[in-house]
Parts: C-alpha cells; sequence; structure tokens
C-alpha cells in the first residue's frame, strides 16, 4: 500500500472522529419533566373533596393525576364501591389529556378515534361528568376525578378539591 493511501485512510479517521464529536456535541437537550401536582397538593386535594362528600352524604373514590394522566393520589371512602377507584381514575385522566371537565367529552366518547385510545388505554378512559381539569395558573399540571354519587356529585367533589390548587 501506497504512503497516498495511508494518508487518505488517516484523513478519513480524522473527519469520521471529528463527525461524531460534532453531532454528540449537538445533542438536544432532554426534555423538561411535566408538570405535576405534588403529593402535599394531592392529598389536600383528596381531603377537600372528601369533606365536599360528606357534606353530601355520599361516598366517593377521587384520583388526582399529572398531565400525562399518570396516578399521583388516589383515595376511597369506607362506604364507596370498590369499582369508583378506576372510574375516578379514568375520568380524572380524561380531564387531564383533553383539558377540560370530563362530562364536556361524553359526546366524544361516542367517537371512533375516542375508542382506538381508549383500547390503547386498555378501555379506563370515561368521558363521563365527574372530573375537573388542575392548573397552576394558565398551565395545566393534571385534573383530580371522584366517581361514586351522580355525574354532578362527583364533579361538585372535585372541583372542591382544585380549590386548594
Amino acid at each position: 500500500m501506497s504512503i497516498a493511501h495511508w494518508v487518505r485512510c488517516a484523513v478519513l479517521a480524522v473527519i469520521v472522529a471529528a463527525t461524531a464529536t460534532s453531532l454528540s456535541a449537538q445533542q438536544p437537550a432532554p426534555p423538561l419533566p411535566l408538570p405535576a401536582p405534588t403529593m402535599a397538593e394531592a392529598m389536600k386535594a383528596l381531603d377537600l373533596a372528601r369533606a365536599a362528600a360528606t357534606k353530601m352524604g355520599v361516598g366517593l373514590s377521587c384520583a388526582v393525576v399529572d398531565s400525562r394522566g399518570d396516578l399521583v393520589a388516589l383515595a376511597r371512602m369506607d362506604n364507596a364501591r370498590f369499582f369508583t377507584t378506576d372510574v375516578a381514575r379514568g375520568k380524572a385522566q380524561v380531564s387531564a389529556m383533553f383539558g377540560q371537565p370530563s362530562g364536556s367529552l361524553a359526546q366524544f366518547g361516542t367517537n371512533p378515534a375516542f375508542a382506538n385510545l381508549n383500547i390503547t388505554a386498555q378501555g379506563r378512559l370515561y368521558p363521563v361528568q365527574g372530573a375537573v381539569p388542575i392548573a397552576h395558573g394558565t398551565q395545566l399540571i393534571g385534573a383530580i376525578g371522584c366517581s361514586g354519587g351522580s355525574g354532578q356529585q362527583d364533579e361538585d367533589a372535585a372541583k372542591a378539591g382544585i380549590v386548594g390548587f
């Protein structure tokens, strides 16, 4: 092999190394964490919702989720039915996903696009009255959903819970 060949190989190796270094330096910054209610905020919201439910004379389960719909805190009152925890969480997830009360999405719940989304979520989304979004200022940080009473009672308890935000 000629010296010219070795020089070309060396130059190519330098170019590859420089390009790799340049590309690694241009990696995008990691995404900022999504905002979420703190545990203390979530527990306060659940306490306020439970107080409202007690005043109404109904046993509820209430769930607080973050802006992705991931559970932050969940509480079931002693006289709430066992399935209400899943329904409360599903209502809260829908409210957080769309940034509006879950009851306003009832019509959308019959849409095939929503049906496909709910299949992906393993049938855990409930677009029925009982959840409201949680915001800090204008930024959506999650939602609280309640289940166990009428839709209006569930929503009233959820609204009582967001007073803490």
